[in-house]
C-alpha cells in the first residue's frame, strides 16, 4: 500500500526527530508517553496502523493496547511479558466492539517462537508437550563496554528495556503450563538440561514470556508448554539467580538489577563473562515437542536457522497484513491465533537480504522413545 505519512514517538522528541529524519521526508517525530493512554490515542487517531515497540513491555502494553482501542486503530507490537499480556486478552471484546485488530507479542520471542512451536505440535498425531529453549548470547558485554552499556542502560538508550525484560524474566513469579493447569513455579527451581548441538549441555530456566499464557488457549490436548531462557556465557545465570532474588525481596527495582548485572560482569569479567566456547552470533533456537506419531512415543526437534531470525521481521510482516487487510477478524489475537506458521515464516524470511528459497527455515529431528 502506499504510505502518506510515518509518525515516530518517543518520550525524546529528538531522537524521535532523527530516526523520522532517516526514513525520509515522509515521516515526523512526535513526543509522547507510552504510558499516558489518552495521549497516545489522540496521537493515533486518524491513521492506519499503530506498531508500538516501547518497553519496558510490563509498564507499557496495557496503556498502549487501551489507547488503540480507544482510537479504533490497528495494532502489532512485540511485547513478551506474560502477566501483562494475560490482561491484555482480556480486552478482545472492547476491540471488537471497536471494530480494530491486534496482534500482540509478534516480534521474535514471543511471536516467532508461537509458530514454530505450533507447528512443531503439528507433525505429531497427540502432542503432549511442547517447550522452546533460547539462548541469549551476552555479546554486549563479552565483546563491548560494559561501562558504555551500563552508561546507555541510565540514559535509557535503545535496547534499555530488553535489559530490565531479561531480569523480570526470571525475578518473579513465573506461570507455566503443566500437566494440562498453569501453575506458578520460581525459575530457579525449576531447572532443565538441554541438549544443543553447538553449545552441548545447556542448563536453562522457564521465562515469565507471554507464550505460556497463549499458547495452551490454542494448542488443545499438549499438557505441558513453556519457553526456556538461557545466558550465554551460562555462569550469567548465577547472576541472574543472585539479583531476581534480591528483586523479589523488595530490595532492587527491574533497572537497578539490570544494572548490577552489567556492572557486575564487566568488573570481574574472568568470573563472569570468559568462555570457552565461542560466543554464539545470534540466539540458538530450538523447540522440542514429544507426543505420539505412528503409535509410537516420539521427540519432534526442529533447530532454527538463525540467518533469518529477528524481531523486526515478523513485526513488519503482520504489520503490512493488517494495512493489506489481510487478517480480517477483529480482536486481540496472540501470533498462534491468526497467522498459519509456515506461510508466515516463509513471507518473514523471504523479507530478509540475502534470503534464497533454497535455504531451510529449520532443521527437523524425530526420534523414536520406545
Amino acid at each position: 500500500p502506499a504510505v502518506s505519512e510515518i509518525s515516530i514517538a518517543g518520550r525524546d522528541l529528538a531522537k524521535a526527530n532523527r530516526v523520522a529524519s532517516a526514513i525520509g521526508e515522509k515521516a515526523n517525530g512526535v513526543q509522547a508517553e507510552a504510558t499516558d493512554e489518552k495521549q497516545v490515542a489522540r496521537l493515533v487517531a486518524g491513521y492506519d496502523l499503530f506498531i508500538n515497540t516501547s518497553g519496558p513491555d510490563y509498564k507499557v502494553q496495557i496503556p498502549v493496547v487501551k489507547a488503540a482501542i480507544r482510537a479504533g486503530i490497528n495494532y502489532c507490537d512485540v511485547s513478551c511479558d506474560g502477566p501483562a499480556a494475560e490482561k491484555v486478552l482480556k480486552l478482545n471484546a472492547k476491540a471488537r466492539e471497536a471494530g480494530m485488530t491486534a496482534v500482540i507479542g509478534i516480534g521474535w520471542a514471543p511471536g516467532i517462537d508461537n509458530l514454530m512451536m505450533t507447528h512443531a505440535v503439528s507433525q505429531l498425531d497427540k502432542a503432549e508437550s511442547v517447550h522452546a529453549c533460547l539462548v541469549w548470547p551476552l555479546t554486549d558485554l563479552v565483546k563491548g563496554d560494559t561501562k558504555q552499556v551500563a552508561e546507555n542502560l541510565r540514559g535509557n538508550a535503545q535496547y534499555s528495556a530488553s535489559w530490565e525484560t531479561g531480569m523480570r524474566c526470571f525475578s518473579g513469579e513465573c506461570k507455566i503450563y503443566r500437566n494440562g493447569k498453569w501453575m506458578i513455579v520460581n525459575p530457579f527451581e525449576s531447572r532443565v538440561n538441554v541438549s544443543h548441538s553447538k553449545l552441548g549441555t545447556i542448563e536453562a530456566y522457564p521465562a515469565c514470556g507471554a507464550e505460556a499464557v497463549t499458547l495452551p488457549r490454542h494448542l488443545r490436548g499438549v499438557k505441558d508448554v513453556s519457553v526456556l531462557l538461557s545466558f550465554y556465557p551460562p555462569q550469567m545465570n548465577e547472576l541472574a539467580r543472585q539479583l531476581a532474588i534480591q528483586i523479589k525481596a523488595g530490595k532492587m527495582t527491574t533497572k537497578e538489577a539490570a544494572l548490577s548485572f552489567i556492572e557486575t560482569a564487566g568488573s570481574d569479567r574472568e568470573r563472569w563473562l570468559s568462555t570457552t566456547k565461542e560466543l554464539p552470533s545470534v540466539w540458538p533456537y530450538l523447540v522440542i515437542a514429544q507426543g505420539v506419531k505412528n503409535g509410537h512415543m516420539v521427540r519432534y526437534t526442529l533447530d532454527a536457522n538463525t540467518e533469518w531470525l529477528t524481531t523486526d521481521g515478523p513485526l513488519y510482516t503482520a504489520g503490512m497484513m493488517l494495512l493489506m487487510d489481510r487478517i480480517k477478524e477483529h480482536g486481540i489475537y496472540p501470533p498462534e491465533a491468526c497467522l498459519d506458521p509456515i506461510p508466515f515464516l516463509e513471507e518473514v524470511a523471504a523479507n530478509e537480504p540475502g534470503w534464497t528459497k533454497e535455504k531451510r527455515l529449520f532443521e527437523e529431528k524425530l526420534e523414536r522413545l520406545e
